[in-house]
Parts: structure tokens; C-alpha cells; sequence
């Protein structure tokens, strides 16, 4: 692990247990996706990928604030960003993912969680404890953990493209 530039924040490849966060959150929903260590930037708590093609135009390293695809953030646990999400929903083969209709749809976004008899289609796994992201339209709206509530399988919303929203509500 490399220090560029002198900025604390400011970390070029390896890691360690953000990138552990980051393997276990694509395993945990059935991703197939491989991170290139080498590639990785962590700015702060953020961390983002950074090209060959990029990395030649960075100059001064101690200022970035943003570089590359952001992946997400780690903090206790890796959250993704809704770009990642979305590179995730649309790649083919065995993910965890369930469809959904408009109305369950709307419903996740603001907040909701989803019950399984409104889940249209299922993807790889759906046990408690796995996580499965949630698309409708070929789009995804984010992504849950699976859990029982009062007999039933549902899927707790875990992070949804609304939440964005909802904080700037408070915020004014």
C-alpha cells in the first residue's frame, strides 16, 4: 500500500479489510464481478477504481477528492454505490436478484421493504441472511437482506436509490 502524495485519506491499492468488505459484499449477492487491487483508490472512506488511462492525467495526488468509478464507501461494511449496483444488475449469469412490478418498486424506493408474494421473478439464492439486489425494468433500485418476519419470508431493504432523497428532505 502505497501513500501518494502525503494525504492520510489517500491510499493506492491493496487495502486490507476494505477490500475484504468489498469481496464479501460481491459474494454476498452472487457476483462473479473481480476487483484489480492495483486499480483501487481509496479517497477518505470512498472507494473508487481508477483506469491506466486516468491514472496518467492525476497530477497532484493530495487534492482529489473524487477520481475514477466510485465503488462505494466502507465503514463497518461496504455500501455500494448506485453505479456499482447497476454494473451488478445488468451482468449476466447466477446473481442474487429479485424483479419486481412499479408498485413494489415505488414502494422499495421510498423505503419499503419487499414481501416475497409481491417478488415477480427470483434469481440465485433467496435464504435468510443473503442479500439480493432489486430490479424492475432491467434497473436497479438497490438491494436487501432476506429475513423472516411474522412467518413470512420478506426482503429488508438494506439501501435503495430513494435514500439519496430522503436525507435531503431533512437537511432543509
Amino acid at each position: 500500500m502505497a501513500r501518494r502524495g502525503g494525504h492520510p485519506g489517500l491510499l493506492r491499492g491493496g487495502g486490507g479489510e476494505a477490500v475484504r468488505l468489498l469481496k464479501k459484499f460481491l459474494e454476498g449477492v452472487g457476483s462473479a464481478l473481480t476487483v484489480d487491487e492495483e486499480r483501487l483508490l481509496r479517497i477518505n472512506n470512498k472507494r473508487f477504481t481508477v483506469g491506466e488511462d486516468l491514472d496518467n492525467f492525476i497530477f497532484r495526488w493530495d487534492n482529489l477528492v473524487y477520481a475514477g468509478k466510485l465503488l462505494g464507501k466502507d465503514r463497518k461494511l461496504f455500501h455500494p454505490s448506485p453505479t456499482l449496483l447497476q454494473e451488478l444488475a445488468s451482468e449476466q449469469g447466477p446473481l442474487n436478484r429479485v424483479h419486481v412490478n412499479r408498485e413494489t418498486g415505488w414502494l422499495f424506493v421510498c423505503g419499503r421493504d419487499v414481501f416475497e408474494e409481491s417478488i415477480l421473478k427470483k434469481e440465485g439464492e433467496f435464504e435468510e441472511g443473503v442479500l439480493s439486489l432489486v430490479t424492475f425494468d432491467g434497473s436497479c433500485l438497490g438491494y436487501g437482506r432476506v429475513e423472516r418476519f411474522q412467518g413470512k419470508r420478506i426482503l429488508k431493504n438494506v439501501f435503495d436509490i430513494g435514500d439519496f432523497l430522503r436525507r435531503e428532505r431533512w437537511r432543509t
